[in-house]
């Protein structure tokens, strides 16, 4: 997780601040870098900085099939795009590498560590589910990508709203926000991730590394605590022996973080929709599910061939900053069936009245 090629006259600046345990920053050893919530007008869109580092996260959904030997369980995906940013010291085949450890750690905190009611995601037992699917953006990255990204996927989650579906034989019906209210994601707890750095033969370890800090770092612990204290998932990288006391340490560090975080996470989604009037989306739509299954989902969820288009979203003005990353580039939000869930492009037609798709 760090940059190979760094200057001689950086890397005794950053080791000498280290030992005299100050930062080029100004944090102490023990100090994370602020952390800024935005949430926009749509439902789990939200944009996440941690010091200067950007992370935008969409979540969506989509009516599939369950698997067989979880039929009354829906799906929960994670998946994280880094081709915003260039990281200039990486050759391109150690890039995909780098993305796909950031893309494991994050689908273990969250799928793993079963933070979400799955079966909470159940339409009909056996043959349909929803599957949320949240798609990260990095726009820069300043250092601990890792953490920026859990923090802005747990309040995605958190903040998106299912809409309310109706069933009658084969037809779904999925109702507007005028017509019902939509609901939450049933969250058990929060997964949320801290890392720690350690350097000059573990002697020294700092929280919240930045990007001059990750290329000299001699290796990482990763921690994911929930406020139960329950740990969630550890990773390790480098070639560092850690002793268990220096675990332990961070344990301590990480659980002050994950309260901290918990109750922010909790208290900006309260203080967003005390605010916001009920979000107006389309006219209600019929969802015919067909009999036929089209095994395209590499990881053995199978989608139908007719899926509708059932939810709208609004418009959505972006910042100055997300103004620059072309929308284009993320999941199709005007559908809740995502392009890469349906590679063969094939959509079925919108029915917007149950009488005509009837007849």
């Amino acid at each position: 997780m760090k940059e190979l090629i760094c200057s001689t006259i950086e890397r005794n600046v950053v080791l000498k601040c280290i030992r005299d345990r100050k930062r080029l920053d100004c944090r102490t050893i023990d100090e994370t870098r602020p952390v800024n919530i935005d949430f926009r007008s749509h439902p789990g869109y939200v944009s996440v900085t941690l010091g200067q580092t950007h992370v935008i996260a969409q979540a969506s959904c989509r009516i599939t099939k369950p698997k067989e030997s979880r039929a009354s369980e829906g799906h929960v995906r994670v998946h994280l795009d880094m081709s915003k940013i260039p990281l200039i010291n990486l050759e391109n085949w150690k890039h995909q590498e780098f993305v796909q450890e950031l893309n494991g750690i994050l689908e273990q905190n969250i799928r793993h560590s079963n933070c979400i009611d799955l079966e909470s995601l159940c339409i009909n037992a056996g043959e349909l589910v929803w599957s949320i699917k949240i798609d990260l953006i990095v726009l820069n990255n300043c250092g601990n990508i890792l953490d920026c990204a859990n923090i802005a996927t747990l309040c995605s989650l958190y903040h998106y709203r299912l809409p309310e579906v109706s069933v009658h034989g084969s037809d779904i019906r999925v109702y507007s926000s005028i017509e019902r209210r939509p609901h939450p994601l049933r969250i058990l707890h929060f997964p949320i991730n801290v890392l720690f750095a350690f350097f000059i033969d573990g002697r020294y370890t700092l929280i919240d590394p930045h990007s001059d800090e990750e290329r000299l770092m001699d290796g990482f612990v990763s921690i994911s605590m929930n406020q139960h204290k329950e740990i969630c998932g550890i990773h390790m990288g480098g070639k560092l022996g850690l002793k268990r006391e220096q675990i332990d340490i961070c344990k301590k560090l990480a659980f002050n973080k994950v309260l901290e975080l918990t109750d922010r996470i909790r208290q900006v989604v309260l203080d967003y929709y005390k605010k916001i009037e009920p979000i107006t989306h389309s006219q209600p739509s019929i969802v015919r599910i067909d009999n036929d299954e089209d095994d395209s989902n590499d990881e053995g969820i199978s989608t139908t061939e007719n899926e509708h288009i059932v939810l709208i979203k609004p418009e959505i003005s972006p910042s100055l900053i997300e103004s620059n990353v072309s929308l284009l580039q993320m999941p199709d939000l005007n559908r809740l069936s995502l392009t890469e869930d349906d590679p063969s492009g094939t959509i079925g037609n919108l029915a917007s009245e149950p009488e005509n798709d009837e007849e």
